[in-house]
């Protein structure tokens, strides 16, 4: 199956005036994009419109996830000083995006479960 490489560049393109708009970092939301555009490659073939969403949602949460996950690792003691927070984190968004609908969201899912079983 061809990719369809115009709806990715639509997206992106979106994405990056989202991200100048709400303060959010573009390139983290396309980094996101392109790691959820990535795992779908993998997976059964999904219909553009899910694809597209899927990456879209993908690339939101990378785009907050990442400074946060940035600012812990680099703060570590092991961490060399050399090297700067904004070089990490463009592969960090990608692996978010690529892991968020397979293992991110499905471990927030069971977290949910056992908290809602631990008050009932």
């Amino acid at each position: 199956m061809s990719e369809p490489i115009a709806p990715a560049l639509y997206a992106t393109g979106g994405l990056t005036f989202f991200g100048v708009v709400t303060g959010l970092h573009p390139m983290l939301l396309v980094a996101g994009f392109i790691g959820c555009w990535w795992y779908n490659t993998y997976g059964q073939p999904l219909p553009l419109g899910k694809r597209v969403g899927s990456a879209v949602i993908a690339a939101l949460i990378a785009a907050w996830t990442t400074p946060p996950v940035v600012a812990w690792v680099t703060s570590l003691s092991w961490w060399p000083t050399a090297v700067p927070a904004l070089t990490v984190g463009f592969p960090v968004s990608i692996a978010i995006g690529f892991l968020t609908h397979r293992v991110i969201g499905p471990a927030l899912l069971r977290i949910a479960q056992k908290k809602a079983e631990d008050l009932a």
